[in-house]
This record gives structure tokens, sequence and C-alpha cells, in this order.
């Protein structure tokens, strides 16, 4: 049988270098008010021509992350104060790098945000067969001896979670932040101490979902995003 497949190609240099600047604003290097070196210099210092370097800064403004000033330069938007879809989805692109730590902070307050709602709702209509999933996740993280392997784990048991609220939008967003959580849980838990914290409070909170009690399962989904984001904090601070 012969199939047609369009051909793969590398990320274009247009999309690196646009890529590129959003990194340096996501990290805090470009700070709002800045402006772009200009164009010959900023292309010389990325290896690129002038006129694909100009397209790159075209698709930033398009995402509303820079203002282009006729014949003054780009200058760089605040995108807290003023964010874009667009933006999201890029800042979703670079969550896995290293980001402005307050950005990052929101980040993960956006997470226990998400979860608390899926739990409290999946505390009233999980099934049989999701509990039975989180349990074998949980079983999955007492056996792991790693970090890759208990992250793997973890990550699973929270879809699993964000699944069982039955809305799927919900499990659209967890996912869409699928590589920076996987990314930040392997970071974590890098020591036994810290594995056993999370195993005990992951068993306080299928304890919770099984009674059907939303508000236990509330204290135990914060249980858990109070130890693992000051956690993170603490590690990933300035």
């Amino acid at each position: 049988m012969e199939h047609n497949f369009t051909k793969i190609e590398v990320n274009s240099l247009r999309a690196q270098a646009s890529h590129e600047i959003e990194r340096r604003i996501f990290t805090g290097e470009l700070k709002p008010g800045d402006r772009l070196p200009a164009e010959r210099e900023l292309a010389a210092a990325m290896g690129i021509s002038r006129a694909v370097l100009n397209l790159a800064i075209r698709d930033l403004e398009a995402k509303g992350f820079v203002k282009i000033v006729p014949r003054h330069g780009a200058y760089i938007n605040d995108y807290k104060q003023n964010s874009t879809p667009l933006m999201l989805m890029s800042l979703i692109e670079h969550s896995k790098e290293k980001v402005d730590f307050e950005l990052f902070a929101n980040m993960l307050d956006t997470r226990r945000l998400l979860e608390r709602e899926c739990t409290r709702v999946a505390a009233q209509r999980i099934t049989g067969k999701e509990l039975d999933e989180l349990k074998g996740f949980l079983n999955d993280m007492i056996a792991s001896a790693s970090e890759e392997s208990f992250s793997e784990s973890n990550y699973n048991f929270h879809h699993t979670l964000t699944n069982a609220s039955g809305n799927i939008v919900y499990a659209m967003i967890f996912r869409s932040f699928e590589n920076a959580i996987r990314w930040y849980l392997k970071g974590y838990f890098t020591t036994e101490e810290k594995r056993d914290i999370s195993r005990r409070q992951h068993k306080e909170l299928i304890a919770a979902l099984e009674c059907r009690n939303s508000e236990q399962a509330d204290i135990a989904i914060n249980a858990i995003f109070d130890e693992g984001i000051s956690g993170l904090q603490e590690q990933f601070k300035p």
C-alpha cells in the first residue's frame, strides 16, 4: 500500500528567531519598554539575514509581544498587562524552559486552581474504574525507586484526576502544560523523602475520593500543592 506523507521540515530560521526573542522576554532579560537592537545588528548576532529577522519581528508584533514604531524600532510590550491568547500559546511552548520567577509562580497557582476544581467535582462523580486507575498509579509511585519513574506515575495520577472531573476543557488545559509539568516533577522528586511525603498525601487523597468527601479531597489536594509549590519555589527562586 502506498502512503503519501508530507515532508517533515526543520523549524524555519524565522520561527527560531522569534522563539529566541520570546524566550528572553519570558525570562525577563528583555523587559517592557526595552528597544530591540537595530535589525542589522540583531540579525548579525543571530546569524540570519535581515529579511528573515524582519519577518520574525512582524510575527512577534502579531502576537502582541512587540510594538513597531516606524523609524524608531521595535519595543517590548508588557505581556503581563496586555496578554493575548497567542501569548498564552507561546508560554505553553516555553513553559519547560527557565522563565521569570513571577510567571513561574503564576503557572503553579494556575495548576493548583485547576486541580482543586477537578478534585472537587471528581469526588462526586468519579467511577470505580477511575479510582482503580488512581490506585494503580499510586502503587506505581510506591514501587518507584527513581525520580524518572516516580514522576511518570505522578503525572499519570494527576492526568487521570483531571479526566475524572468529566470536564474535557480542564483536561485539555492540564495536557497543554504536559512538558512543563513533567520537567518540574522530575526536577523536584529527587529524594526518597520527597517521594515518601507525596505517596502518603496521594493515599489520603484517594481515601477522600473513595468516601465521596469533597471537603476532605480538597484538603488533600491542597496539601499536595502546599508541599510541592513551596518546594519548587525554594528550588527555583532567583
